[in-house]
Order: structure tokens, then C-alpha cells, then sequence
């Protein structure tokens, strides 16, 4: 048994993975920018570059052989840190430049220096194109005017540097140029001396990792993403929620399987009776109301008897009324179900030998009967616990119940990646769990079965 657990675990580590990789192409790749949704746009770039670097969003996507430009502010003063585009460049905002955050919190020297970074490129070097940085956005609104400079080479100066001790001088750029040849060039300015140094960021093997797709496992599997909305990571949003999913999951998964065996076992053993055809009539009529349709007139009836007791949590009561109504809705379809398989054993020798001897009715039905149809009963029970944490998502919407059903629908209008991965990994993880223990259960209640 013990090879058999091992090789199912390999085999579940690598479906989750599988889950985990189609969920960051559906929700990091194809589903594009999420910034929109969160970001002011009237903030500008910057507002939008820190939302991206705060989220990992800035990163490659799968593997990370890229280098940054960065431009380094050795000054120290009161005055602010910027590189704007002047005389119709555009370079600033092509290249994305922001400010990336300290690396530490304290330097024995003093400030640690500013830097200024631009976009992520592949394999950047000195040869690198500059146009190759901008990803293939203008350099130059217009083309760029000259002055009396224009017989050396240079056009009008396109960039104004501001460091942090009020230090201002100009650059330029080149629609043409390498990165080396714009980086002499800006380092040479008469004014720089020193004070401004534009260099490639460093790279090791580890940075091979350093891409969305590796922080997207990381974060999902320590349960640390964090929300775009709330900033919550996810571990303190289950903490919060998960209790009022177990609320209405737990109770009524297990008045369901019991009042649902019950009712199955009896109406197998008077099979062909009024008794069987009336209790399969009412099962497939219960089968055929939409489960709407149950949320709307059991709230329907809580606003005619007691209103304060029809939505929301304003009294701890207040959650029998979706239990209640989660566990008529889910009768029909469980006893037609269990109904089927006890019929398969109601008829077979033991169970005639016993009843011609005059065994009780509820030892036959619950003793042996039943005993003998738990391998398919365990398999539809267990099934269903991966979900008993992430609640019934449309009676917590429709109740106003703050669980993670709720939580996971808010997250899918709102374009929450974090939370929805999240959530989509932890029922990955419970579902494959919950069926190498269906498996183990197997050999438990049936000897003759030998997990390999």
C-alpha cells in the first residue's frame, strides 16, 4: 500500500501543476493587462509600474534571462529623482522607467542610491538596440529637430535628468543607437561627472526564476498571493471566510448523506410498492426544479414569517435557512441515486435468507446492505469534500454570506487573479487528496481489494 500512496502523491503533485499551469495561461497570459481595474490611469506610468512590481506583473513570463537598463542617482538631497522626455522624445515613457524600491531598509554609509529602472529585457547588452528596449514604441513624437549642436552628430537634447541634490543637466538620444553608445553618452554629459551612473542590472543563474510563472506556484502554494483589491494574502482570507462556507457546507453534507440513506434504504426494500413508485416520483421531481428556484422561494417564505432572518448574518439563526434549503435541494438527486445502488444487493441470496429468518428490517438494511455499498457510496461522499470549504457559491451569493463561494465569484467579476488561482489551487489539492483516500477506504471496507 504504502508504494501505491507514494505513486498516487507523484501523480497528484504533477496534476496540480498541470491545474496551476493552465490556470496562469488563462489568467496571466491570455487574460492581458489587469492593471485597468485597479490602477488609476490618470496617475500616469509610475502608479502603473509600481502595481506591476509590487505583483511580480513586470516579470518575463516563464523564465527570466533579461537585464535591466538602470540609471543610478549617487547624490543625495531634497530634491526628487526624475528623467523627463523634453524637445518631442517620447524615450522616457517608452522605456517605462520607474523608480524601483530600496533594496534595504538601512545603510551604514547613508542613503542607499536611487535607481531608476527600466523594462525587463531579453539577453540586454551593450549592443542592444535602444529601440529594442521600448518594445517597439516611438522614441520621437516627430522627428528630431537639430540646433546649432547638429553639425557634431547630436539632434536637440530629448532627455532632462533631476537628481537628488538639484543637479540638472540634458541628454540625447538617438533613434538608432546601441544601449553602449547611450550610456557613454549620458555618462559623458558635462554636468553628470560621476553623479549619475547608467549601467545594466546584474544577473545570476537564480534570476532564471525570477519570472511570473515561478512566483505564480509560490504564491499559491505557500497561500501568500496577495489580493489586488484588498492587499489580504490569501491564508488570512481563508482564515477569515473559510469558517462561514464550513457553516452551511458541513451540516448540510451530512444531513443530506443521512436522511438520504434512509430514505433510500427503505424505498429499495419495498421495491415495486407505493411506497418505491411514490418515493421515486418525488425524487425526480425534486430532481427537475432548479436549484434557483429552491434559493428564491425559501427566501420568499423567510421575508413573509420572519424577515430578519432571510439574508445576511444579523443573527447566528439566520444560517439554518440556506442549510436548510442546500440539503432538500440535494435530496432528490442522492436518493435516486443511493436508491440505485442498494437495489443491485436488495435482491441477492443473503438478503432473502435473512428476511425468510426473520432478521429485523433495520439490521438488513443497515447492517448488511449498506455495509456492502459503501465502495460507491465513499466514492460520491468523498468526492464532494474538496468542495466543502469553498461553500456553495450561488446560496452564499444569494444570502449575503461572506464565505469563499461568495469570495470566489467577487473575485471573478473583479478580475482578482491572485484569489481566484488561489482558491482554484487549494480545490486542486483537496480533490486529489480526497481521492487517494476514496482508494484507501476501498481496500479498508472491502478485503478483497489490494492496492498495488
Amino acid at each position: 500500500m504504502t508504494r501505491y500512496v507514494f505513486r498516487r502523491l507523484v501523480q497528484a503533485v504533477f496534476t496540480v501543476f498541470g491545474v496551476m499551469l493552465l490556470t496562469f495561461v488563462l489568467f496571466r497570459i491570455i487574460a492581458g493587462d489587469v492593471s485597468t481595474a485597479y490602477v488609476n490611469q490618470k496617475l500616469g506610468i509610475e502608479a502603473r509600474q509600481a502595481f506591476y512590481e509590487k505583483h511580480k506583473l513586470d516579470r518575463p513570463s516563464i523564465f527570466n534571462f533579461h537585464k535591466r537598463l538602470q540609471f543610478i542617482d549617487n547624490t543625495t538631497g531634497s530634491h526628487v529623482f526624475t528623467i523627463k522626455d523634453i524637445s518631442g522624445s517620447m524615450a522616457a515613457r517608452a522605456l517605462n522607467l520607474h523608480l524601483a524600491p530600496p533594496r534595504h531598509s538601512a545603510n551604514p554609509v547613508g542613503r542607499e542610491p536611487l535607481i531608476m529602472a527600466s523594462r525587463l529585457v531579453f539577453a540586454l547588452s551593450a549592443s542592444t538596440p535602444l529601440s529594442a528596449m521600448t518594445d517597439n514604441k516611438p522614441l520621437f513624437a516627430s522627428a528630431p529637430k537639430t540646433d546649432g549642436v547638429a553639425s557634431k552628430g547630436e539632434g536637440s537634447p530629448s532627455l532632462r535628468f533631476t537628481l537628488s541634490d538639484g543637479t540638472q543637466f540634458e541628454g540625447f538620444v538617438k533613434p538608432k543607437e546601441t544601449c553602449g553608445e547611450f550610456i557613454t553618452a549620458i555618462q559623458a554629459c558635462p554636468n553628470n561627472r560621476g553623479k549619475l551612473t547608467v549601467a545594466f542590472s546584474s544577473w545570476s543563474l537564480v534570476n532564471v526564476f525570477d519570472a511570473q510563472f515561478f512566483w505564480h506556484l509560490w504564491e499559491n502554494v505557500t497561500f501568500q498571493g496577495r489580493s489586488y483589491a484588498t492587499n489580504q494574502t490569501l491564508l488570512e482570507i481563508i482564515g477569515q471566510r473559510a469558517k462561514f462556507s464550513l457553516s452551511i457546507t458541513v451540516p448540510a453534507l451530512v444531513l443530506t448523506w443521512l436522511i438520504s440513506m434512509i430514505i433510500s434504504c427503505f424505498v429499495a426494500y419495498y421495491r415495486g410498492t407505493w411506497i418505491d413508485k411514490f418515493g421515486v416520483l418525488l425524487t425526480v421531481l425534486g430532481m427537475c426544479i432548479p436549484y434557483l428556484a429552491y434559493m428564491l422561494l425559501g427566501q420568499w417564505v423567510m421575508f413573509k414569517i420572519a424577515p430578519e432572518y432571510a439574508a445576511g448574518l444579523f443573527h447566528p439563526s439566520s444560517i439554518y435557512v440556506p442549510v436548510l434549503i442546500a440539503v432538500v435541494a440535494g435530496l432528490g438527486s442522492e436518493v435516486r441515486f443511493y436508491r440505485t445502488i442498494i437495489l443491485n444487493e436488495i435482491n441477492k441470496d443473503y438478503v432473502r435468507t435473512a428476511r425468510a429468518k426473520g432478521v429485523p428490517l433495520t439490521s438488513i438494511l443497515f447492517l448488511h446492505v449498506l455495509k456492502n455499498c459503501m465502495l460507491p457510496i465513499l466514492t460520491d461522499l468523498i468526492s464532494t469534500i474538496p468542495f466543502l470549504i469553498m461553500g456553495a457559491l450561488l446560496l452564499e451569493r444569494f444570502f449575503g454570506i461572506p464565505g469563499l463561494g461568495d469570495l470566489l465569484l467577487t473575485s471573478i467579476t473583479s478580475r482578482d487573479v491572485p484569489i481566484i488561482t488561489g482558491l482554484t489551487y487549494l480545490t486542486a489539492v483537496l480533490y486529489v487528496i480526497s481521492l487517494i483516500i476514496t482508494d484507501i477506504l476501498y481496500a479498508v471496507f472491502d478485503p478483497r481489494i489490494r492496492l498495488q
